[in-house]
């Protein structure tokens, strides 16, 4: 009796760990993403494509891992906007005029939008994941 709620406590504990631990990865996440979407768009705006090709390509990874994150907490709606952010970034990657690289970049952020409003609570510097 005693080894199975030991063993109990164990799991519980680890599993604190493991979620908090992949709390403070996804906020990492979200903090990069800001610099990620002014470095496109100052390449847009330099109109330097490998930049906005390498950039673009960086912040599509990101939301890669972001969609993994919501799958495993079974969040359908925020790997959807996600994956849907993945891929306008990937858009930005492939586009060759700065129309193009912009009109995809506003595909990205509205999906951030779509997302936050309806995972996140709080506000600026206390943000947390519903």
């Amino acid at each position: 009796m005693i080894r199975s709620s030991l063993l109990l406590a164990i799991c519980a504990i680890t599993a604190t760990v493991a979620i908090a631990q992949d709390n403070a990865q996804y906020q990492t996440w979200m903090k990069s993403m800001q610099p990620s979407v002014g470095a496109v768009r100052a390449a847009i705006t330099a109109k330097d494509n490998a930049a906005v090709s390498t950039e673009a390509n960086k912040l599509a990874g990101t939301f890669d891992q972001i969609a993994t994150f919501w799958k495993a907490r079974h969040a359908d709606d925020a790997v959807t906007s996600a994956e849907a952010a993945r891929d306008a970034a990937k858009a930005v990657a492939a586009a060759t005029t700065p129309e193009d690289q912009t009109a995809s970049l506003q595909k990205v952020q509205a999906q951030c939008g779509a997302c936050h409003r309806a995972h996140r609570d709080g506000a600026a510097g206390s943000f947390t994941i519903k």
